[in-house]
C-alpha cells in the first residue's frame, strides 16, 4: 500500500510543472487521502495482529486497501480535472459572449450614429457653399462642422475600444493604417505612416499598447491641434519599439495641460509596459510625442 501511495504522490509531483495554480491543492489533497488510507491500514494491521491472523492475510489486506486507495485517488483527481475543465469552458463562453456583444454594439453604432454624423457633415458643407457673404452664418456653420467632426472622432475611438480585436486579424502596420483611415476621414488631415527597422510581430500586449498610444495621439491631434500634416513613425530594433507622432498644429504648453486625460493615458500605457514617454510642444510650433518601449527577448 505504501508503494502505491508513493508512486501516486510522485506522479502528482511531476504534474506540478503545469502552470495550473490548482495543482498544489490537488497534490495536498492526494497526499492527505493517501495518509488517511495508510493510517487506516496500519490500524487494521494492528487489529489483525492482536487477533493472531496469518501473515499472508495481512499482505492481502495491504493489497486490497492499496488498490482501493489508488482508485479513490484517481476518482478524486479526475473529478477535480473535470471541475477545472468546466470552469475554463464557462469562462471561455462568457468571454465569447462579451466579445460578441461588444462587436454587435460596435456595428450598431457604426451603422447608425456614425452614418448620421457623416450625413450631417455633408449637409453642413453643402449649406456652407450656399451661404454667400454672411460671416455670422458661416461662423456658426463652421463651428457646427467642428463639433460634429469632433464627435465623429470620439465615436470612432469608442468603436475601436469596443471592438479591440483588430490585431487578431491584422498585423500592427495594417492596424495603424486602418486607424489612420478611420480617424482622418472627412477632416482633410494628411497622415504619413512609416514602419522601419527589424519589422516583425511583437508580443500582443506591446502591439496593442502601440496601437492605443497611436490612437490617443492622433485623436488629440484631430480634436485640438488644427494641424494639416501628421507623421507617425515606428522604428523597431531588437531591444525597443520607438513610436513618434508629430504634427504641424498650433501646439500648446504641456506644463499647463499635465492633467489632460489623453496625455495621462498615453503616459500610463507606456510606463505600464516598462517604457519611457515624452512630449515636446510649443504654441505655434506643433507637437511631437515619443514612446520608447522595451521588447522582451524570446527565450530559446
Amino acid at each position: 500500500m505504501c508503494c502505491c501511495s508513493l508512486f501516486f504522490l510522485r506522479w502528482r509531483v511531476r504534474s506540478i510543472m503545469s502552470p495550473d495554480e490548482r495543482l498544489g491543492r490537488r497534490i495536498i489533497g492526494s497526499f492527505v487521502l493517501g495518509l488517511g488510507v495508510a493510517v487506516a491500514n496500519f490500524a487494521l494491521d494492528r487489529v489483525f495482529a492482536r487477533m493472531g491472523a496469518a501473515r499472508d492475510t495481512n499482505v492481502l489486506n495491504d493489497l486490497i486497501i492499496g488498490a482501493a486507495a489508488a482508485v479513490l485517488a484517481y476518482a478524486w483527481v479526475s473529478r477535480q480535472d473535470v471541475k477545472h475543465a468546466l470552469e475554463l469552458s464557462r469562462e471561455k463562453l462568457m468571454q465569447e459572449a462579451i466579445h460578441a456583444e461588444r462587436k454587435r454594439m460596435a456595428l450598431e453604432l457604426h451603422d447608425t450614429v456614425c452614418q448620421a454624423h457623416a450625413g450631417s457633415i455633408m449637409h453642413l458643407e453643402l449649406a456652407d457653399d450656399f451661404l454667400g457673404d454672411n460671416p455670422a452664418a458661416r461662423t456658426h456653420v463652421h463651428r457646427a462642422l467642428q463639433l460634429v467632426r469632433g464627435s465623429m472622432t470620439e465615436m470612432r475611438c469608442a468603436l475601436w475600444d469596443l471592438y479591440p480585436e483588430e490585431l487578431e486579424r491584422l498585423d500592427l502596420k495594417k492596424a495603424i493604417e486602418l486607424l489612420v483611415k478611420d480617424l482622418t476621414a472627412d477632416n482633410g488631415l494628411s497622415v504619413q505612416f512609416s514602419l522601419d527597422g527589424e519589422v516583425r510581430r511583437l508580443p500582443l500586449d506591446i502591439e496593442k499598447g502601440l496601437l492605443r498610444i497611436s490612437q490617443e495621439a492622433l485623436s488629440n491631434i484631430v480634436k485640438h491641434a488644427r494641424a494639416r500634416e501628421v507623421h507617425i513613425d515606428l522604428f523597431l530594433d531588437f531591444e525597443r519599439a520607438r513610436l513618434s507622432v508629430k504634427d504641424d498644429g498650433q501646439g500648446f504648453q504641456p506644463d499647463l495641460n499635465a492633467g489632460s486625460f489623453g496625455l495621462t493615458s498615453m503616459q500610463d500605457r507606456t510606463e505600464a509596459m516598462g517604457g519611457i514617454w515624452t512630449i515636446h510642444s510649443e504654441p505655434g510650433r506643433g507637437t511631437e510625442v515619443h514612446a520608447s518601449i522595451p521588447i522582451p527577448r524570446v527565450a530559446g
